[in-house]
């Protein structure tokens, strides 16, 4: 199946392309402004095309054969105060997109099975404590107004047998950047509160679950078009705070009155006043379960690495040969020599087994910023030609564990490393290094993969 997305550098469409290559043998190809720019992450994984909604311009070729486009594309509705040029960047970046995508697929004849196109629960204004649900009418604020024509831009288009579906999202929480990101340091610091009266209802959905809902219409093919992306358990701004706070241990004594959001913000204030109560009556009707169904449960989960002052990293690259070809390479240690830039000064000096296997001890020196140092790991798991966890035993790094897995997709392998690390000194450390070791790690793997297309070429 060949799967066409749009936004796909977003916080949506970069966990969705991540969940379909790891979860699915679907091809996946992205439009971009940009796209030189936009393969980094996934390395020789994407077919990648441009698009320039300005100049009415889609490549020809990222429509051939499609089957499913999901269109995510669109300006962020948070990027600055809602002056009328931006406002108007907001809705033509959504309707243009939409059209531009439509009138190709009509002039070329083109018709994919499924059609996904984003919109949002603004679609229903702010409506106080009413439980809304797919059926009920739109409001007549500007957000709504942006959503509504988003979505009858597609809802109205002639596309002969293609199943339209609607996502209005509401409130996605993420560790990795959204609302919640921009949340944190105020949280963590203490000095949040409820937003204007605090009786505002926010509808959320774990970004896990949203990828998952996304799959599942992909895969289920439910009858109807429109389908609310929220969790069964709408909270008001003052429980979210509350909640929030008892998961960070911190006091939220500090409200933002109305008066002072609006002044501030202006009219892009009601993202934080509207009250939307709304239920994924959809979802539910036809049988998607939800991973997350309380917003303890999603706080609980998404904090948990952060609570415990570790990071994530995730690398992905797609070598043109089966796990059982490619594992051997990565299960002899002196090939790691191989993938790592001359500037570590990387030297295995010893393991306590002839081969890998779960239990080997392996150590080695290298250098960071010119700084010699040992290092000692421990292989936890060791799985052939599926995965091996190494974990630090004895290095510069109070955690680190990477996972190396190797997935089979498309008739090659996806290779996913997978790495938890701490620093130490904890905040501080992350403070003053972080950045560092960030964009070390990232002339690693860069390195790594470019070494890789050579070996296995």
């Amino acid at each position: 199946m060949k799967v066409l997305i749009t936004g796909a550098t977003g916080l949506v469409g970069s966990a969705l392309i991540e969940k379909i290559i790891t979860q699915t043998d679907y091809q996946v190809s992205i439009l971009t402004r940009s796209p030189n720019k936009e393969n980094a992450k996934f390395t020789n994984i994407l077919n990648v095309y441009k698009w320039d909604i300005d100049q009415n311009f889609i490549d020809p070729r990222a429509l051939e054969n499609v089957d499913v486009i999901i269109n995510l594309a669109g300006e962020g509705i948070a990027n600055r105060r809602w002056s009328e040029e931006q406002k108007e960047r907001i809705y033509n970046s959504r309707i243009q997109g939409t059209k531009l995508l439509v009138k190709q697929l009509q002039k070329n004849q083109i018709f994919p099975k499924i059609f996904i196109n984003a919109s949002a629960i603004g679609f229903y204004g702010s409506q106080n404590d009413k439980e809304l649900t797919e059926k009920d009418p739109g409001g007549d604020d500007f957000l709504a107004t942006v959503c509504q024509d988003w979505e009858n831009t597609l809802l109205t288009a002639k596309l002969n047998q293609t199943q339209k579906y609607i996502l209005r999202l509401g409130l996605v929480l993420s560790e990795k950047g959204g609302a919640l990101a921009k949340m944190l340091p105020a949280f963590k610091a203490g000095i949040a509160g409820k937003l204007g009266a605090g009786t505002q209802y926010m509808s959320w959905i774990h970004l896990e679950d949203l990828t998952s809902q996304i799959l599942f219409l992909m895969q289920n093919k439910p009858k109807g078009n429109l389908f609310n992306c929220v969790s069964p358990s709408p909270m008001t701004n003052n429980e979210f705070t509350k909640s929030l706070g008892a998961q960070l241990k911190r006091p939220t004594f500090f409200p933002a009155p109305k008066l002072l959001l609006k002044t501030a913000l202006g009219e892009m204030s009601q993202l934080l006043l509207a009250s939307q109560k709304v239920l994924p009556k959809e979802f539910m009707a036809n049988g998607y379960e939800f991973s997350y169904p309380s917003l303890e449960q999603a706080l609980s989960e998404l904090l948990k690495k952060d609570k415990k002052g570790e990071k994530n990293l995730t690398y992905y690259q797609w070598i043109d040969k089966p796990p059982q070809e490619v594992f051997p390479f990565f299960s002899e240690a002196s090939n790691l020599e191989t993938i790592t830039p001359d500037f570590l000064g990387f030297k295995i000096l010893n393991k306590s087994t002839a081969s890998i296997k779960t239990g080997t001890i392996i150590n080695y020196k290298l250098k960071l910023h010119g700084i010699p140092l040992k290092w000692k790991t421990e292989i936890l798991d060791f799985q052939q030609d599926k995965f091996f966890i190494d974990n630090q035993i004895k290095g510069p790094y109070k955690k680190w564990l990477h996972k190396h897995s190797f997935v089979p997709y498309r008739k090659g392998t996806l290779i996913i490393d997978d790495i938890t690390y701490k620093l130490p000194l904890g905040k501080i450390g992350h403070l003053f290094a972080g950045h560092f070791v960030a964009k070390d790690v990232q002339k690693i793997f860069t390195f790594r993969q470019n070494t890789l297309k050579k070996v296995f070429k």
